[in-house]
């Protein structure tokens, strides 16, 4: 995020300010510093405005069965099985059931930054076309999708869905894992553990322990972390889910662990779980002022633990995969996504790339949602479950009640505030020389 350009929706920029005014807490690693690892990377993606790929067809590998694989590819194009076939169905204006030349014209629209020449149409018509019958179904359409293009998390003024262009195709594992680390998962036993949902927008999808596992660490490696943080990853529940569940005794797990994997990796093993249970509240991992060490409660031996702040853009990339690789894609409710910006929005300086712009997909789709709104969705799903609401979502919740919740102060002087010069965005130079300290007295 380039201070000299980039500008804030207003949601955006309250957000960052809704937890602690920041003065050079900025100073983080830098992408180059978060991708030092010299293992070769196990997916490809690079954003493009040029149409030049290999030939599309999706390729099942051994880490991952082929449903399995097109998960992670959803999860890394931002689109879901059922949002590709909502575009494809457009496409299909004539409704037979299938695509041909002078309908593709039609994908133009949500792909902005393309020319969409003839003899582009006809490239892309025999590259989704993998039958050669002149015509393009529902599947292909799904498999090229899902691999070709990436959710821009906008929507036009007709509400077409914007989207760009890879210009290498996503091979999602195609370098596979190395031999020992699989070994090791299948030493664990996480392939009989049935994934169960643990937060009010996730889904389990039907998958077992080490699918998600897998996922996350092919999403880990695609998002640009050390393989140290990738390898985190792959075993990042193991000592504690979010249901609570332990797969192994962490008494005894880590000093093998930390042989087996190397004390780094297992330290932000031993450090998730509670890192991932402080995510609501305002001083954990999401929401607490960055640039500083934070303490969390512990929760697998008790008492505090102390985050370092050289550790937490790692565990801040392994709570947002792991958050990411569970989501309901095709949520569309803006409430649900400003909710889901607002936990994180805080800690965007100090993700990767790759969960910057996921995290920022949630803001767009968050349009015309205010922090009341998040609050009443919250309150009344915990009344529809006829249970007392926890303590730690009173907590979490107090920042989104009026009259003295952060995010309530926020949103309220935003604009007054910040945007100067009125036009809707706020640029850096407002972001900076906004004075917020009364929201955060």
């Amino acid at each position: 995020m380039a201070r000299s350009s980039s500008t804030l929706g207003l949601a955006s920029a309250a957000a960052f300010l809704a937890v602690g005014a920041y003065t050079d807490a900025f100073t983080v690693p830098s992408q180059s510093q978060r991708s030092i690892s010299a293992a070769p990377s196990l997916l490809t993606n690079s954003s493009s405005r040029h149409i030049s790929r290999p030939a599309a067809s999706f390729t099942s590998l051994a880490v991952l069965s082929k449903e399995q694989a097109l998960h992670t590819a959803e999860r890394l194009a931002g689109m879901s099985r059922g949002e590709i076939q909502h575009i494809f169905e457009d496409l299909d204006a004539d409704g037979s059931g299938s695509i041909d030349l002078s309908e593709l014209d039609l994908l133009a629209k949500y792909f902005p930054g393309e020319t969409f020449t003839p003899e582009i149409r006809a490239k892309l018509m025999k590259e989704i076309d993998t039958d050669g019958n002149g015509e393009i179904d529902a599947e292909e359409f799904y498999q090229w999708m899902v691999v070709n293009a990436k959710s821009d998390g906008s929507a036009d003024s007709k509400g077409t869905k914007q989207m760009q262009m890879r210009q290498a195709r996503l091979e999602v594992g195609k370098d596979g894992i190395d031999p020992h680390l699989m070994e090791l998962l299948d030493e664990l036993g996480v392939g009989a553990v049935v994934q169960k949902v643990t937060h009010p927008l996730h889904s389990a999808f039907g998958r077992t322990l080490y699918d998600h596992f897998v996922s996350c660490y092919l999403i880990s490696k695609e998002w640009g972390n050390p393989e140290f943080v990738a390898v985190a990853n792959l075993f990042h529940a193991l000592y504690q889910r979010g249901d609570g569940m332990r797969a192994v005794d962490f008494t005894e797990y880590r000093p093998k662990l930390q042989e087996k994997l190397g004390k780094d990796v297992e330290q932000l093993i031993y450090l998730f779980p509670s890192a991932h249970k402080s995510a609501l509240l305002a001083d954990g991992i999401l929401m607490a002022p960055i640039g500083e060490d934070i303490e969390v409660p512990n929760v697998l031996e008790g008492g505090m633990v102390t985050i370092p702040k050289d550790l937490r853009p790692y565990l801040v990339d392994m709570e947002v995969i792991n958050s990411h690789d569970q989501h309901v894609l095709e949520n569309s409710n803006p409430v649900h996504n400003l909710w889901s910006f607002y936990q994180h929005a805080t800690v965007l300086p100090i993700m990767s790339e790759g969960a910057r712009e996921s995290i920022i997909e949630y803001q767009k789709r968050g349009a015309g949602a205010t922090v009341a709104d998040v609050l009443n969705w919250h309150e009344s799903r915990f009344a529809e479950s006829g249970k007392e609401v926890p303590e730690l979502w009173q907590k979490h919740l107090e920042l989104f009640r009026a009259p003295d919740g952060k995010f309530v102060c926020v949103e309220e002087n935003m604009k007054r505030l910040a945007d100067k010069d009125g036009d809707g965005e706020i640029d850096w130079d407002e972001f900076v020389s906004a004075d917020f300290q009364q929201c955060f007295v």
